[in-house]
């Protein structure tokens, strides 16, 4: 491959990072909007609440597809025609009039946000030489947690002065100038492909149906209880099918799952950490607001800048720990993160009604550091052990970790927070109850409990993985 010029290079990352950062922000940041806009699309919440599972359905379920397609066409030209699919979906989604043709807008948003995703660290590791991947991928990772993180407080500050169109209109006016810096400087010559013989069919209908059958039954359990048939049915029938997709892509040459990649134990152990990573994120996504606006009564506006303290903090320390992951064992520098995170959940759990609010701030800035510290040289572990041809694969593979991450920590979170509160209180919580503030606190406080418990348990976990798999 031709040698990329430094400063091109640095456009590169710009425009691939911005396009990155909008797709992950807008499976977050419609959220908060979701009460304006089942008011002006006069619809009920739970057809509204829609917008936000279809765009992470349809996301989720064709980023293999997609990461598969660029490998054998060539990544560049997916990424670029993502970036132009997503940007004029957002213009549909902003001049939607009401929620059936904003539900149908946001699907055709969502593939192209697959598309971008499943190809972005692909084209970083290819274009990149080796002495710049480390902080490139670094950069990736804070544009990535800055856009699942930061959406929230985002939308919340916006819809305070704007109409709910800006979270969609917003991507326009960025999206061509991402558009125009990919056309300049990133020509699609530099793509590299593999050609192959077909495309597996079968193992993508499977996965479709699967993914999505699992997805409907993770989020609408929100709403109905994991003790709904209907809830049990959906994810049950999603495993099972995921199942039969193993299995069957695990014969197939050319298989639309890679699951040879699952036997390189580097790899799936990565990419393991990857996901529980962002399960325990979105702990803090989920519950932080309820602990700002409605047990303490700060206005949305100062929760929304508060919710910044972790992003930022990340947006920092991703670069430096990428730039570490170049010169020093990226391994050691991902189990340094991950300690930070277990640790700074404390702070949570001693988070209460009453004391000073920088306690709390103290755990979001203690989370943004070792997500900062753990997130850069994690990518690298993952990128490096795949062979060049299954790059696209492989961050598809990395993307889809995330997300479900994302999803799985969401309902997770929610389902244990209620739970808590549920058990506590000896009957059936469903949403927060502003006469019992301290129920919450302690449900609160059972939730962030367990997520700092599952952080221990995978530092512990990856710790003695790696002592036994290095002294064989």
């Amino acid at each position: 491959m031709k040698q990329v010029e430094n400063k091109n290079l640095t456009m590169i990352l710009l425009g691939i990072g911005i396009v990155i950062f909008m797709s992950t922000l807008d499976s977050s940041i419609v959220t908060v909007a979701l009460p304006v806009l089942s008011k002006a699309l006069s619809t009920n919440m739970s057809l509204i609440n829609w917008v936000v599972t279809m765009y992470l359905i349809v996301m989720s379920s064709t980023l293999m597809i997609f990461g598969k397609l660029g490998d054998k066409y060539g990544k560049i030209k997916f990424f670029k025609l993502g970036t132009v699919i997503f940007v004029i979906s957002s213009a549909l989604c902003a001049l939607s009039v009401n929620w059936l043709s904003l539900i149908l807008s946001r699907s055709l948003q969502a593939i192209g946000a697959a598309m971008t995703m499943a190809t972005s660290n692909g084209i970083i590791v290819e274009v990149f030489p080796d002495n710049r991947r480390g902080q490139a991928l670094g950069w990736m990772g804070s544009f990535v947690s800055l856009g699942g993180i930061i959406g929230p407080s985002l939308g919340g500050i916006l819809l305070n002065f704007f109409p709910w169109h800006i979270i969609f209109w917003l991507n326009v006016p960025i999206g061509f100038i991402a558009t125009y810096i990919l056309v300049k400087y990133l020509p699609s010559k530099l793509d590299k492909t593999f050609a192959n013989d077909g495309f597996d069919l079968a193992g993508s209908v499977l996965l479709l149906v699967g993914f999505t059958s699992m997805f409907i039954g993770i989020l609408l359990s929100q709403q109905w209880g994991w003790a709904d048939w209907r809830i049990l049915s959906l994810t049950i029938v999603g495993l099972i099918l995921l199942v039969i997709l193993y299995r069957y892509e695990s014969k197939q040459a050319e298989p639309i799952l890679p699951v040879a990649l699952f036997k390189n134990k580097w790899f799936t152990m990565q990419l393991l950490a990857c996901f529980m990573v962002f399960i325990v994120d979105f702990f803090f996504d989920v519950l932080a607001p309820f602990y700002l606006q409605n047990a303490r009564g700060f206005s949305p506006l100062f929760s929304g800048f508060f919710l910044l303290i972790f992003p930022v903090v990340q947006l920092f320390i991703a670069p430096m720990s990428g730039s570490l992951a170049d010169r020093h064992d990226p391994f050691k520098i991902t189990l340094v993160g991950l300690a930070i995170i277990s640790f700074g959940q404390i702070f949570y759990v001693i988070s209460g009604l009453h004391n000073p609010i920088w306690i709390f701030a103290i755990g979001a800035a203690f989370a943004g550091l070792g997500n900062g510290l753990f997130h850069s040289p994690n990518n690298v572990l993952v990128m490096e052990n795949v062979d060049e041809k299954d790059y696209g694969s492989a961050g598809s593979v990395y993307s889809l970790a995330r997300t479900v991450g994302m999803v799985v920590g969401s309902a997770m979170s929610t389902t244990l927070l209620f739970g808590s509160m549920s058990i506590l209180d000896g009957s059936r919580v469903k949403s927060y109850i502003p006469s019992k503030p301290q129920l919450f606190i302690d449900g609160m406080h059972m939730t962030f409990g367990l997520s700092c418990l599952i952080s221990v348990i995978l530092l512990l976990g990856i710790f003695l993985w790696h002592r036994k798999a290095t002294q064989k």
